[in-house]
């Protein structure tokens, strides 16, 4: 008598099944960063208005919602996309509110206080990513380059 469940039957049910469950991951209903060409050069004394270290500045008319600019010390500053990782949209734009980035749309909260290894960071969700950081290059006198 022939068995319906043969050992490589049996084997080959394991094994997707195995696969399936790897690939299924809880979602949290973020939706992944748009992909967007990043190519900005500013001016430190006029775009950026001489910022100091452990401040930052906003940026229009780059990335998805704009660029925050960093300054983290005297020759580094960091690059940050101001639409929220959560949601990320042009038409609804991260707004300043004292050390903290705030979204208006889903209420998350982003660090941006004066500690470079917490700018950008989630301080209260819904969003769980940090902000989308780009390349920042300075040439030590007065422009700064953001690239993706």
């Amino acid at each position: 008598m022939r068995t319906l469940v043969s050992k490589p039957n049996l084997r080959f049910f394991f094994i997707s099944f195995l696969i399936i469950v790897l690939f299924i991951r809880c979602d949290k209903n973020e939706t992944p960063f748009p992909n967007v060409s990043v190519y900005a050069i500013l001016s430190l004394d006029t775009e950026l208005g001489n910022v100091l270290p452990g401040n930052y500045v906003e940026v229009d008319r780059h990335g998805v919602g704009g660029l925050i600019i960093f300054r983290a010390d005297q020759n580094e500053f960091l690059a940050f996309d101001r639409a929220c990782t959560y949601e990320a949209s042009n038409t609804c734009q991260l707004e300043d509110d004292d050390s903290f980035y705030e979204c208006p749309c889903c209420g998350s909260r982003f660090w941006m206080a004066g500690n470079a290894d917490i700018a950008g960071s989630v301080y209260q969700g819904p969003a769980s990513y940090a902000l989308k950081q780009y390349k920042c290059y300075f040439d030590g006198v007065n422009t700064i380059r953001v690239v993706n």
